[in-house]
């Protein structure tokens, strides 16, 4: 547990370059009979640095090498028709923003004859960024899909829309993923429970599985309710302030932990309260994705399952450590220590988010 907590600090005092890891690109697919349009924007940190400006992009150096820029597009993200490259044409690139960000956006038109099938490859960042995503949309003549490359599966064939069975399993490992790697929903769901071997002490492990279980059933309430409502349009934040929340959100938490540890009554309602608003930050990426038009429940449904899976390896994971720790003398002090730690931590994130 003590190696977890480290694993959090060291990730909110990476270094700049650390930082830029997990960036994304975005890619619109539109394929018709012969021709393949793909749309790409990438990050302008992450052209920036292709090109050996550095990390902080400056758009007029940038505009001076859009031939660089295009090129390494053209000859990184391509189309096969039948194992044989189609012919490529690229528009000028332009700046634009996605939430406040900087990215460059390229055009480019595949002309690929009869042959089948189609593949869209992506070799593009992943060798500097073992965690980039590219977020692929796909537009058919006869409907819409959606994925994700990641670094070792950077390749999508460009077939007609996934059936049922695919996009439940593309969206559950979504939401498997999507909670594995939200940091901060892990360091919150672990606040919630840290101090939950307090129960142990006191009533034993099957009311300290209880304390848990509700812990968590509240918060998985919260979190799925903003998620549909989002996922559906209904209800749609800024993400800015959803994420400074999501932070302070931990701070709370810990800092119950530290005044009152023992105190489990009010946990509940924190939990599902802060929630909702973590249901807000878990929708991003189906925001991005896009739910399928004939499939949206079906996608929507899976990802928070994924979601839900991951929670409950989680807290399996931590369930145990805690109870053997809570028999020792100094399990107050970790928790309260630790508690510490994780509310600097979380700090330490609100005070980046509103500066961003």
């Amino acid at each position: 547990m003590l190696a977890a907590l480290a694993f959090f600090a060291l990730l909110g005092v990476a270094s700049p370059g650390a930082a830029h890891l997990g960036s994304r690109k975005y890619l619109r697919v539109e394929v018709t009979e012969r021709l393949v349009v793909v749309e790409v924007d990438v990050e302008g940190v992450d052209v920036s640095m292709e090109l050996g400006l550095g990390d902080t992009p400056d758009v007029e150096a940038i505009g001076a090498r859009y031939d660089a820029l295009a090129r390494w597009l053209r000859e990184g993200i391509t189309v096969e028709a039948a194992g044989a490259r189609c012919e490529v044409r690229a528009d000028e690139p332009e700046p634009i923003e996605h939430d406040g960000v900087l990215f460059y956006r390229v055009r480019f038109e595949h002309v690929c004859g009869e042959g089948r099938p189609l593949v869209l490859h992506d070799a593009t960042v992943f060798p500097e960024d073992v965690q980039h995503e590219a977020i692929v949309r796909l537009r058919f003549v006869r409907g819409t899909d959606a994925t994700i490359l990641r670094r070792g599966r950077q390749s999508v064939e460009l077939g007609e829309p996934a059936g049922a069975g695919a996009i439940a399993r593309v969206f559950l490992w979504e939401g498997v993923l999507h909670f594995a790697t939200g940091y901060d929903h892990v360091l919150f769901l672990l606040s919630l429970v840290l101090a939950a071997g307090f129960v142990v002490r006191k009533e034993g492990a099957k009311k300290a599985l209880r304390d848990v279980a509700i812990l968590v059933t509240a918060f998985t309430l919260g979190h799925s309710v903003t998620l549909v409502l989002a996922a559906l349009g209904v209800v749609v934040l800024p993400a800015q302030p959803v994420e400074v929340i999501i932070a302070a959100s931990i701070v709370v938490v810990a800092l119950w932990n530290v005044w009152r540890p023992e105190s489990r009554g009010p946990m509940p309602w924190i939990a599902g309260g802060f929630g909702l608003v973590h249901g807000f930050g878990f929708s991003s990426v189906l925001a991005e994705l896009g739910l399928p038009r004939a499939q949206s429940v079906l996608a929507l449904v899976c990802f928070n399952v994924g979601i839900e899976l991951a929670q409950l390896a989680f807290v399996a994971l931590m369930i145990g450590p805690l109870a053997w720790a809570a028999r020792t003398r100094g399990y107050r002090g970790f928790v309260r220590g630790g508690s510490v730690v994780i509310a600097l931590l979380a700090v330490f994130w609100v005070v980046e988010r509103l500066t961003e």
